[in-house]
């Protein structure tokens, strides 16, 4: 059991702002790796291109090295709502699952952190979608002249929900997400041999990125048919004509 605890040298502006300029720059430096990830998964890239940097060579010698950031500006600005949402949506899946002592239990608050986590993605899901289809545009040749011209064609052309598209992917992926979150909290002990409150700095670094690839690995294969699901009606430019998705299971 822990006991819920807030931090009050931060005021609520200041934990979202440090919140969002961290997943900025984050984003901002692993931006090339996610869209490497994005061209394999909806099936763009094609001929002898393997791994990220033969994909990111292949983009930067086609359009040029700015294209190796499409969409990031949209996934960027994207981290301010989604961490508003996060952190209010936490807070109270927090109180909800606090007993009358104050204390949660460690699966409540992975529970709580999945569940705000959810309620985040789902709010700002259609921005998820602009930036995949800025990804897989030639910017050559570009369909969409920027955001908001992409949310307007999108929403002209395909209609509200399109940019819905592939969301229920993202609250499935969130079911193996908890589980790896919970298996990898609950064996922590057992890896490093040592009580958690003894555990270092970079034992606790390790743990982050232990839980992140068993998470990720995990819920990888909803993240893949959410992509191909989210440029069903895009691919390059064009329509797709051959892919026919009428819902996640297909």
């Amino acid at each position: 059991m822990v006991t819920w605890w807030r931090d009050g040298r931060l005021t609520g502006s200041q934990r979202l702002l440090c919140a969002g300029l961290a997943g900025t720059l984050s984003l901002s430096l692993t931006a090339p790796l996610e869209l490497a990830t994005v061209l394999a998964q909806v099936g763009v890239v094609r001929g002898r291109a393997r791994g990220p940097w033969a994909v990111g060579l292949r983009v930067w010698r086609a359009e040029g090295p700015r294209a190796l950031w499409k969409g990031n500006a949209v996934a960027c600005l994207r981290l301010f709502p989604y961490s508003a949402v996060q952190l209010a949506a936490y807070r109270k899946f927090v109180m909800l699952f606090t007993d009358d002592l104050g204390h949660i239990s460690q699966w409540s608050s992975i529970m709580a952190g999945s569940l705000a986590g959810m309620v985040s993605t789902i709010v700002t899901y259609p921005t998820d979608l602009i930036k995949t289809r800025l990804i897989v545009q030639n910017m050559l040749e570009p369909s969409y002249r920027g955001i908001l011209h992409a949310f307007s064609t999108v929403y002209q052309q395909e209609g509200f929900l399109a940019l819905y598209r592939g969301v229920s992917l993202t609250i499935l992926g969130a079911v193996p997400f908890s589980a790896g979150s919970l298996l990898v909290y609950m064996n922590l002990e057992k890896i490093w041999n040592a009580p958690r409150d003894r555990f270092s700095l970079l034992q606790n670094f390790a743990n982050v990125c232990l839980a992140a690839a068993v998470t990720q690995t995990l819920s990888f294969p909803f993240d893949t048919v959410k992509r191909k699901m989210q440029v069903r009606r895009y691919v390059g430019g064009t329509s797709v004509a051959t892919t026919h998705y009428i819902g996640a299971a297909s």
